[in-house]
């Protein structure tokens, strides 16, 4: 009996912690709608500062579901049946918030209606909202699929589903590197090898993170994805962290 009763009480510090820091992000949130833009300090020299960099990242731990998504359904290693609950979670999570900061860096989030009421497929950014939405649509279908199967088979269609994601995934990577390898005054940004630098990036820092949280939520006894599965993210990881040290 003490031990929930101490898991409780974690869970409504942690609780309660982020709902602090989600008030204080309101209360600055407000202050910009109030203001503009110029309470965030944006200028010529820092053009985006943290609403895209946390953009840019958040995409790319968006992209640790295809770590697990892959080896399950493609490779059929059932090893990852708990791990793809957690990558498609996190995948989840980390899209949705990559989206609140486009809203949040477009100062007014009523702009963001002019992309679909008024596309235009010559734009980078209307196929930048294309691959992430309908990445974020498949993760939430793919989350609630692996959530009602993990501890039984996956889904005949599952599996379709599955080899459908992944090239959207890689979508996000690719289109979000083009759309920055065209500012050209950024010349670190103007190169060929951005798309690939992007994916390297994300399979790295994306099982990294699984493995943190799959590590923490295991000590706590609170879910297990398996030993199995954490060393093969290890190893997609250390392989990805050398390529991306490579580009």
């Amino acid at each position: 009996m003490p031990e929930p009763i101490r898991r409780s009480t974690l869970a409504r510090i942690v609780g309660g912690l982020l709902f602090l820091l989600t008030v204080i992000g309101a209360i600055a949130y407000g202050q910009q709608w109030t203001h503009g833009l110029g309470v965030t300090g944006l200028s010529r020299d820092c053009p985006w500062g943290i609403y895209i960099s946390q953009f840019t990242f958040l995409v790319g731990i968006g992209a640790s579901a295809v770590t697990v998504i892959l080896p399950y359904y493609v490779h059929r290693q059932k090893a990852f049946a708990h791990a793809l609950v957690l990558g498609e979670i996190v995948a989840v999570i980390a899209l949705g918030q990559a989206l609140l900061f486009i809203l949040v860096d477009l100062g007014q989030p009523g702009r963001l209606l002019n992309i679909m009421l008024y596309p235009s497929p010559t734009s980078m950014i209307f196929w930048d909202c294309i691959v992430l939405g309908g990445y974020l649509l498949l993760s939430l279908v793919g989350l609630a699929t692996a959530w009602s199967s993990h501890n039984g088979g996956p889904k005949k269609w599952a599996r379709g589903l599955a080899i459908a994601t992944i090239p959207w995934a890689i979508g996000i990577h690719v289109v979000t590197a083009l759309l920055y390898a065209g500012l050209s005054a950024r010349p670190a940004w103007m190169t060929a090898v951005l798309a690939p630098r992007f994916l390297a990036t994300a399979f790295a820092s994306g099982p990294a993170l699984l493995i943190l949280l799959a590590s923490i939520l295991s000590r706590a006894k609170i879910f297990d994805v398996g030993h199995e599965a954490i060393d093969r993210l290890t190893t997609i990881m250390t392989y990805a962290t050398a390529a991306n040290v490579v580009l």
